[in-house]
């Protein structure tokens, strides 16, 4: 017989440890000009950047978020808002390599295992919430974005507004509001999008995004040239003639504090990059050695280090030409929503009419990318909930008599069969694997998908409809969620997964630059609110 103390058991739960399953092979890499699945492919030492995988990395940073950029531009004038872009660009990269690095270190692919691997399960519990609240917040922006388009595109159709003979509004004009037209296409079109198990259906839609915010870019700058400031929507407009000294440098330091959450929430792309990176290694094999699959994972590290630079560079671009443009073009007057400063239910403008329609075709696409992440998590949470709960039924006994024994006695004596199945029990139910989180990971009942789909995609709609503007969601989510995605926990990882002196420093820097940024922008943000 022997002692156990509850003090060890707790212990042992705490840092029980688990087996990964590795995704990588040791066969050598391919010599032919492309690879099964189109990525990138090493000869000769070198390699040629692939597009599709750009592409993919543009398309999980680019979206609604440009249409605040102008507005964030306005707050900290053209000078410093670019040195943001481009230092929220050099963070983002930075973040890329660091979590790259972690899989790496880990061999492992998913960014919830690879924290819960170095940094622990509270770290992940953290992960875990803050992409939860990441996918809501980009949802409750989308939607809003979609209320603003709608409103805008149905006020520009001359015929619904037409007074009737006798001189009063007609029947829809009489019960037309946004938040309606808003709730309408919703449940016609948002949440039916919303209910896909799996994305296939629309992965052929997704470089519409990437299309659409560089049509938006253009259709800005043409705007910006040739109708500055003309179509504005303001009747007070304060619109003049350009003062570019003046635009070059902000009014205060409180609206440089609004406008970096807006910054940081436009380059948010950290939770779609390990799986972009699996995307470009091999798939598994059995039999890998470590050399091997060190080695392999290393070349698809500096291919994934080449992709996230030009796709950086390619965000930059954009994000400065429909900042500064949309900036120039409107001046002070220059709103949360950049297509709401092009009033095309006055003006007709054509080409600002197809930019929305476009902008709006990529909201809709990406909405249900937010959705389901959300929902994968919500069920996975569940799932292990249920597992936990499940597996200790064969042992609740023999934990109730532990219990009972330890409330009189601080060590008691326990079958050392029971002590092992409680001590082999712990490991297993506290440390839940994320590993192969994909679509169909977790299947549940059609009840419950639906049920958990109308929550969050019904919940973001309410909390749309209540908020005064999608700067506010954006400034929210990039000062709370996008701060420990983006800053906190690459630190943190930067930290644990390298023993240099040099990048030690640069992990405290990102966690604790991380945690200010979040605080402040949040205070400052909620204080604007109320």
């Amino acid at each position: 017989m022997r002692a156990i103390s509850w003090g060890a058991y707790f212990v042992s739960n705490r840092y029980g440890t688990r087996s990964h399953r590795h995704l990588i092979t040791n066969q050598s890499i391919d010599d032919d000009d492309d690879d099964d699945d189109g990525n990138e492919v090493v000869e000769d030492g070198k390699s040629t950047l692939n597009l599709g995988s750009i592409s993919n990395l543009c398309s999980a940073t680019l979206g609604a978020g440009a249409l605040s950029l102008p507005y964030a531009i306005s707050l900290t004038g053209i000078v410093l808002g670019t040195l943001l872009l481009l230092f929220s660009a050099f963070l983002t990269t930075v973040s890329i390599d660091v979590i790259i690095s972690a899989c790496v270190k880990t061999k492992l692919f998913k960014y919830e295992d690879v924290s819960q691997q170095l940094v622990g399960r509270r770290a992940t519990r953290l992960l875990e919430a803050s992409i939860l609240i990441f996918c809501f917040g980009s949802s409750v922006a989308y939607v809003s974005a979609v209320g603003d388009i709608l409103d805008q595109g149905i006020h520009s159709i001359p015929i619904l507004w037409k007074l009737d003979d006798d001189g009063t509004v007609g029947l829809f004009a009489s019960m037309y509001s946004r938040n309606r037209i808003t709730i309408f296409f919703w449940a016609v079109v948002m949440f039916p999008l919303s209910l896909k198990r799996d994305v296939s259906s629309l992965e052929p839609f997704s470089p519409l995004g990437v299309g659409s915010i560089i049509f938006l870019v253009l259709a800005g700058i043409i705007h910006a040239i040739f109708n500055s400031g003309e179509d504005t929507c303001n009747e007070d407009s304060h619109v003049g003639p350009t003062d570019f000294r003046a635009m070059l440098w902000p009014d205060s330091t409180w609206n440089v504090i609004k406008a970096f959450p807006i910054i940081i929430f436009a380059f948010s792309c950290q939770p779609n990059v390990c799986s972009i990176y699996e995307e470009l290694t091999p798939s598994y094999a059995p039999g890998g050695n470590d050399a091997a699959i060190e080695s392999t994972m290393k070349e698809k590290q500096k291919i994934m280090r080449r992709i996230a630079r030009n796709a950086m560079l390619l965000c930059v671009i954009l994000y400065l030409g429909i900042g500064i443009s949309g900036y120039i073009d409107f001046k002070e007057d220059t709103v949360d929503n950049i297509l709401n400063n092009y009033c095309v239910q006055t003006t007709h403008d054509a080409l600002m009419i197809l930019a929305s329609a476009f902008v709006a075709v990529a909201v809709v696409v990406a909405f249900p990318f937010n959705i389901l992440p959300a929902r994968v998590t919500i069920k996975l949470i569940l799932k292990r909930s249920r597992r936990k709960w499940r597996d200790c039924a064969p042992l609740r006994s023999q934990y109730s008599q532990i219990a009972s024994a330890s409330s009189a006695e601080p060590h008691v004596d326990v079958d050392p069969g029971v002590a092992n199945a409680l001590l082999e029990f712990s490991e297993r139910t506290s440390n839940f694997s994320l590993e192969g989180l994909q679509p169909n990971y977790v299947e549940s009942p059609p009840l419950e998908h639906l049920l958990l789909t109308l929550f969050l995609s019904g919940s973001a709609l309410v909390v749309a409809l209540l908020i005064p503007g999608i700067s506010v969601v954006f400034g929210l989510m990039g000062g709370t969620a996008a701060s420990i995605i983006c800053l906190v926990l690459p630190g943190m990882l930067l930290i644990e997964s390298t023993e240099e002196n040099g990048s030690s420093i640069m992990g405290n820097l990102m966690v604790r630059g991380g945690v200010i940024v979040m605080v402040v922008t949040t205070f400052v943000t909620i204080y604007g609110i109320i």
